[in-house]
């Protein structure tokens, strides 16, 4: 049945109905323009108000969608899909003069004016949208929100602009935060112009944080960086192009798909052929082929701490639809190339390489994996997801990095800028991803890499998710920031439990935590900031405890582990004196 919407007239009470949707006004109310679909295509409708009759602007059997009046009436603005994603168009009321406002790969959605000569628009996917400005003369696209740094990521919601178009309010997150439930909202005025001054007190911030991370990563990665170098130099792009096309060829490896059991037994032997004893993790979802699947495991032993496990992820079933060249090929030539290289490398930890099934069907693989090492006792202290890494974009070798934990964030940050030629930025983020499955049972332990930035391909869940439109480069710099992040995660102390203040009087504070489980642990790091920030020296100590002096309430205690290789622990264990 054809939807129907009315307009009612408040002024003289009478209402007219009229067939079609995403009915829109202009701003001063004399137009009205709405969707009319047939059989022949879709029609952008425009009437005069208050008792013209509708006529037909534009018919087309593209896509199309979420048409705009300009203030007086006279312009549409609308968004089409003329082959993948969504562009932006302009044409006269009139059905006379139209114009293509975009050429971006991603979707541009959601048009509207803000005056006859400024648009506002969004571009991406729905779990990373950012607005942007259009000029309707000159076809000049600006960036118009700004809320993250030069690393994080932060997605836009909701839009609402002003009757003169002068100011806009963004509903947005803060610091690439796009797991709790807190908004913030946004006043973005137009008619201030943002200084010089202001402009370069935000670099210099930006700048003081990249040289602090740098200096961090490079003293962090420095007693193992020559071995982490050779590794990651044995990464091949002619490997990964192999596993992309052979996995590729199977089609779609969803669940409920023939090729699904085919990609399954492919993994094995691959993990085999590297020297692994590979095993299937058999699980029965419903509505799986043959009433059952698996995931597809490699282990690699510790050498030091056999017991203390890794795990390093990508679910390799696809989205019903199609092939999924992105989602998740690329993520699982990634984990193989990963695999391959450090297969004759043992790690003083336990690595698992896990390829997941069923991940577009509710997380089953990891889910499944999760369940056993709990029930087992496997003792998980990090984990690595990587999802989407390899869409080509812009070509440019950027990727975001998703994570739970800030250690295994700021490590993945300086093995992408040290041993490959990845760009990161990074998003907390690991909801509806296998990501979750750890953080579920194990906490905040999570980080990977995926989908640049956070969700843009428009190529995401349809069926021309092609290999053509993936950068192999672009895999293989993640597979090598992914096997350094390994090896050093691996060969350091995990974050320290149980830390706890045992006394506190005068301001002296007694510490304790559980020693650390590694061998090979030489010392402890103790460090104390205030709640006004200042931080006081470090303490090193050889027990688990410490006494620290002139320790204000509020203050926030951090310890981490040093092993004999002079590797310190990868995330602090924190408490905050007074709190519960």
């Amino acid at each position: 049945t054809p939807a129907r919407f009315g307009v009612l007239d408040t002024e003289s009470g009478t209402s007219r109905t009229f067939t079609g949707s995403g009915a829109t006004l202009s701003a001063d109310g004399s137009t009205l323009a709405f969707l009319a679909r047939s059989e022949i295509g879709t029609s952008i409708m425009v009437a005069s108000l208050p008792g013209g009759e509708p006529r037909v602007v534009k018919t087309t059997t593209d896509r199309l969608d979420a048409a705009a009046l300009s203030p007086d009436g006279r312009q549409v603005v609308f968004q089409s899909m003329p082959k993948e994603d969504w562009e932006l168009y302009l044409i006269g009321a009139d059905g006379t003069g139209e114009r293509r406002l975009t050429r971006e790969i991603q979707h541009d959605l959601a048009p509207r004016f803000l005056t006859p000569t400024r648009i506002l628009a969004v571009m991406g996917e729905g779990r990373h949208r950012r607005s942007y400005l259009h000029d309707v003369n000159t076809l000049e696209r600006t960036r118009l929100f700004h809320n993250n740094t030069v690393r994080t990521i932060a997605p836009e919601y909701e839009w609402s602009a002003s009757a003169d178009g002068s100011k806009i309010l963004i509903v947005a997150e803060r610091d690439g935060d796009t797991v709790s439930p807190e908004r913030g909202v946004y006043v973005m005025d137009l008619s201030r112009r943002v200084t010089p001054a202001e402009v370069l007190a935000r670099v210099r911030i930006s700048l003081a944080a990249e040289i602090s991370l740098r200096d961090r990563g490079i003293a962090t990665f420095r007693p193992i960086a020559d071995e982490v170098r050779r590794v990651t130099e044995q990464v091949s792009i002619g490997r990964i192009y192999g596993y992309e096309k052979a996995l590729f060829d199977f089609d779609s490896k969803h669940i409920t798909r023939p090729g699904n059991a085919p990609a399954t037994e492919y993994l094995f032997e691959t993990y085999k052929s590297f020297g692994y004893e590979p095993e299937y993790q058999w699980f029965e979802p419903r509505g799986a082929i043959a009433g059952r699947t698996a995931n597809v495991l490699a282990t690699l032993r510790g050498t030091e701490n056999p017991d203390l496990v890794y795990i390093v992820s990508s679910h390799f079933d696809s989205h019903a639809q199609g092939p999924g060249a992105d989602d998740n090929t690329s993520g699982t030539a990634a984990l193989l190339e990963a695999a391959r290289v450090l297969a004759k490398h043992p790690m003083p930890a336990t690595i698992i390489f896990a390829s997941f099934n069923g991940e577009e069907s509710g997380l089953l693989g990891s889910r499944e994996w999760v369940r056993q090492a709990v029930a087992n006792d496997v003792r998980l202290v990090g984990a690595l997801n990587n999802d989407m890494l390899g869409w080509t974009n812009d070509h440019r070798l950027d990727n975001t990095i998703r994570y739970s934990n800030p250690g295994i964030r700021d490590i993945q940050h300086a093995a992408a800028a040290q041993f490959s030629k990845m760009i990161t930025y990074d998003a907390l983020y690991y909801k509806s991803t296998d990501a979750a499955a750890y953080y579920e049972a194990y906490g905040d332990i999570v980080g990977g890499i995926g989908s640049y930035p956070v969700l843009g391909n428009p190529h995401y869940h349809q069926s021309h998710d092609l290999l053509e439109t993936i950068n192999h480069e672009l895999v293989t710099e993640a597979s090598k920031a992914t096997v350094a992040t390994l090896m050093l995660l691996a060969s350091s102390p995990s974050r320290l439990t149980d830390l706890r203040v045992t006394r506190y009087a005068g301001r002296a504070a007694e510490v304790s935590w559980t020693p650390s489980p590694e061998k090979g642990v030489s010392s402890y790091i103790v460090t104390v900031t205030s709640p006004g920030g200042e931080t006081l020296p470090r303490v090193t100590v050889t027990r688990p405890s410490a006494t620290l002096q002139n320790v204000a309430p509020g203050s926030v205690i951090a310890v981490k582990a040093v092993n004999a290789r002079g590797l310190e622990g990868w995330d602090w264990a924190r408490i905050v004196v007074g709190a519960p």
